[in-house]
């Protein structure tokens, strides 16, 4: 038998783990039980693996044993066992037989501190993905619907003012135009007359032609009347 603690100490809230192995001199044995026990006894040992029965217990059952055999063990310690300072695991091995035997044992220990810190990691530890910048959103949805105001000059035709023809450019065109027979029904207005000029000769236009209205009603009013006294 033998016996070997996986670590030296452990901490208050931690589990100390053993191993245990069982072999045979000089042939092989058959349902090969294995004990153990631990101090102190408040501690509860458990085998985890290697067991043909009786694994999480405190005592398995090896159907064959020829070659070593390892059987994995545990103890937890509680987080409030103050009184623990250290463990000692013992193993004992046993077979049915009708010599007279000692059974095999073999023992660990392994030292108890104090209890394990439970701080949590603080935020400023925590490692967090960086994100690259991207282009910000917009948030006023209302907003990018509106269109600014614009000038809408292009959307109506530019209109430029004549320069004023100079005197020298009025006689050479009248002296070019001395020989060309007037158009009927122009205007006497000239080309560089002002815009009142303009009004005024219409008005007068307006004013003979009423007047000729009423003249031309006149007479006929009159001779009506003549003709009726004849």
């Amino acid at each position: 038998m033998s016996v070997q603690s996986s670590q030296s100490s452990i901490k208050r809230g931690q589990t100390a783990f053993y191993t245990v192995q069982v072999s045979t001199k000089d042939g092989s044995a058959s349902n090969v039980s294995v004990a153990l026990a631990a101090q102190p006894s408040t501690e509860k040992p458990e085998f985890t693996s290697g067991c043909t029965t009786g694994d999480f217990k405190a005592s398995c059952t090896v159907s064959s044993v020829k070659a070593p055999v390892t059987l994995k063990a545990r103890i937890a310690v509680a987080s409030n066992a103050s009184s623990v300072s250290s463990l000692k695991l013992t193993a004992t091995a046993s077979v049915a037989t009708t010599v007279k035997w000692t059974p095999p044992a073999a023992t660990a220990t392994t030292s108890v501190t104090g209890a394990a810190s439970s701080a949590k990691a603080s935020p400023s530890a925590t490692h967090l993905p960086t994100l690259a910048l991207g282009p910000i959103p917009n948030l006023n949805a209302e907003a990018s619907l509106l269109i600014g105001a614009g000038n809408a000059a292009g959307l109506f035709p530019a209109i430029t003012p004549s320069a004023t023809p100079s005197t020298g450019q009025v006689i050479r065109s009248q002296a070019g135009r001395q020989n060309a027979d007037p158009v009927a029904g122009a205007s006497t207005v000239s080309y560089g007359a002002p815009v009142y000029t303009a009004q005024v000769v219409g008005l007068i236009a307006l004013g003979l032609a009423i007047i000729l209205t009423v003249t031309r009603l006149s007479v006929r009013k009159r001779s009506r009347s003549r003709g009726a006294r004849s």
